[in-house]
């Protein structure tokens, strides 16, 4: 065996010995990479995850606010008076609505129907007499001479309180005036509906 042989052979055997030491240290001679999620990464998704959590939790809270049940007391010239439970944001119309509606004696015009209710609160609709006494009573649109109703200004529940005015001739008053005023009491004939009878029963109570 020549020289050269005896080298390589000796190479040979070298190279398999390094290798299997290699073989056999801790990997297993396997390269291993790490593609997935790092202690940072996951640390950073449940942040994130927490973070949404919290929103979920905001937002629901916020439903559940605009959600809310509250309780309010309808009575008065309404059509099934009584405590009814409506949603929190919702206004009297909505009250009233659920009592069933306004009955026909009930002043409309006399409550603000826009307004948002309150846990608890009561909801009053008068009818058209009271609301005109409420307003004697009160001075709020002092329409009054000595007591006397002015058909000049008068609201047409105020009108509707004289006897033989109903909301058709209260409705003819309030027209007429919009293109002229009146003169004098005698002047309210001249409404469509109105006449002799009806003044009789009428002129000692208003004024112009």
């Amino acid at each position: 065996m020549g020289k050269k042989n005896i080298i390589i052979i000796i190479a040979c055997i070298v190279f398999i010995v390094f290798s299997g030491i290699l073989y056999l240290q801790p990997g297993g001679g396997k390269s291993t990479s790490f593609t997935g999620d790092t202690g940072e990464d996951i640390l950073q998704d449940e942040e994130t995850g927490n973070n949404k959590d919290g929103q979920e939790t905001e937002e629901k809270d916020n439903k559940t606010d605009t959600t809310e049940e509250i309780a309010v007391y309808v009575c008065g010239a309404v059509k099934h008076p009584g405590v009814y439970s409506l949603l929190n944001g919702q206004r009297i119309c909505d009250a009233i609505k659920a009592a069933g509606g306004f009955k026909k004696s009930a002043a409309r015009s006399a409550i603000n129907l826009a307004k948002v209710l309150a846990d608890g609160e009561q909801v009053i609709v008068l009818s058209k007499k009271q609301a005109v006494s409420d307003n004697k009573n009160n001075n709020s649109q002092p329409q009054q001479d000595g007591g006397l109703i002015n058909i000049n200004t008068a609201s047409k529940e105020e009108l509707m309180s004289l006897p033989g005015i109903g909301e058709s001739k209260a409705d003819a008053v309030m027209d007429y005036r919009l293109s002229c005023s009146f003169k004098s009491i005698d002047d309210i004939k001249n409404v469509t509906g109105i006449k002799d009878g009806v003044f009789n029963q009428i002129k000692d109570q208003i004024t112009v």
